[in-house]
Order: structure tokens, then sequence, then C-alpha cells
């Protein structure tokens, strides 16, 4: 136990280890695979293409991980019809979905299909049990737009809401006075507002988190204990989270 109360291990159970570059190829992710089960994290977080890799391997090496698989990842650019069509075929294999919330819609202004959106594919990854955490992209989104969008997430049945795909695009950000990768105040903003449209929400911070220090702080604005189905963090410098904790 070190002096935040919170030991290593019970933060890294808190993981999911992250790849989700275009450039992987089996091996790597089954480095990842491997990496995740020795350090404990809860889950390994992957493109749709490696899912049966994946299932596979880790149910060939009795691994205890979940598989967390990204959707209409990094844009959140699909019809409603194609993305609820992805969250029907890879909840079958996958316990977790990461869906990009409509971006397009939100920057419209058109938070009537941002509803009717996300209340389909969370609904359709639910009928197959999935848990299902939604991105909301806080780079990309002004204050106004993060209100609105983390109610709507709120109240849609999503399991977690997630702060980013770790893809966002710097120089846009910048334009409307934002910084990429997760950030504490907008934690604090989604645990705030949890408190009004769902209390039971999960929160997971991915984006930037680089040091044991960043991932306790996100934590601690987060409201959430150290529980995997109440906070998560997306990394993939999992490692250096845990050789970066204080003894």
């Amino acid at each position: 136990m070190n002096e935040t109360g919170i030991k290593t291990e019970e933060l890294i159970k808190l993981v999911d280890h992250t790849r989700l570059k275009s450039f992987e190829t089996d091996r790597s992710i089954k480095g990842l695979i491997d990496e995740a089960s020795s350090l404990g994290t809860y889950s390994v977080c992957i493109e749709p293409n490696y899912l049966e890799f994946a299932r596979n391997y880790i149910d060939s090496k009795h691994y205890n991980l979940k598989i967390a698989v990204v959707v209409d990842f990094p844009f959140g650019s699909g019809t409603t019809e194609t993305r609820s069509l992805m969250m029907e075929k890879l909840s079958t294999m996958a316990e977790e979905l990461d869906i990009v919330a409509p971006m397009g819609y939100v920057k419209s202004g058109r938070f009537d299909l941002v509803e009717n959106d996300l209340k389909l594919v969370v609904g359709t990854a639910h009928l197959n049990h999935s848990l299902v955490k939604v991105i909301v992209e806080d780079a990309y989104t002004t204050l106004n737009e993060k209100k609105r969008l983390y109610e709507l997430v709120m109240t849609s049945g999503a399991d977690f809401i997630k702060t980013g795909t770790g893809f966002e695009d710097e120089k846009y950000a910048a334009s409307i006075g934002n910084k990429t990768g997760a950030q504490v105040e907008n934690v604090k903003l989604m645990a705030e507002l949890s408190r009004k449209f769902n209390p039971n929400i999960g929160i997971k911070a991915a984006g930037g988190i680089h040091t044991y220090s960043d991932a306790i702080s996100l934590l601690r604005a987060s409201g959430r204990n150290a529980d995997p189905l109440k906070f998560r963090i997306g990394a993939s410098g999992t490692r250096k989270i845990m050789e970066t904790a204080p003894s």
C-alpha cells in the first residue's frame, strides 16, 4: 500500500490494456494479451479485425481477461444502421464494446439523431449482454456540447462514458480551446452530471495517461471507487504506469 491508499495491483485491475494502431499484427496482439495477463489488467482493447484471433488465443491460454473492441473508431461517422449491425455482430464474441459517439451529429447540433443512435446501438449490444462504453471525444466538443452529449450518453443505457479515442486532432482541439487526452476537468464534469442523470454509469478515462499519478488523479476526479465496473483506464503504456507508482 502506498500513500494514495490504493495498491498498485488494484489500480492495474482497472486498466483496459490497449493497442489500436492500423499496423498491429498477430504477433503484436499476442504480445498485448500476454503482457496484459502478466500485469493483471482487466481487459485488452483491440480493433474488431483481431477479435476472433484474440478470443481464441485467450481461451487457449486460459487467461482471465475480458476483450473490449472499438466500434466505428476513431471517427464515429458510420450510419446508425451500420453501427447497430456492428454492435450486433461483435457482441457475440466481445464482452465489451467501446463505440464512438456520432460526432458529426453532435457538431451539427442534431442531438435528436444522437439520442436515437445511442439508444439503438446500446440496446443492440445489450441484447447479447455486452457492456457498452460510449466515447465522447472531449477534445472536439465545446462545454455546452459536452453537457448535452454527456446527458444523452447517461440516459441511453450505456454502461460507461469514455473521454476519448486517443486519436484526436491537436490542431482542431486547440482551435476550440481544448487539449487532447483525458482531462481531469472533463472527468469531474462527468461525475457531476452523473449524479443527476445516471449515478450508476461508469467512467473510463483514456488518452495520454502515462504515469501512476495521471491515473490516480483521474480516478479521484471520477468520484468512483477502484472498481472496474465503475472506473476504467484505457492505456497502452500500462507497464510505465506500474513503474511510476510510489513504493
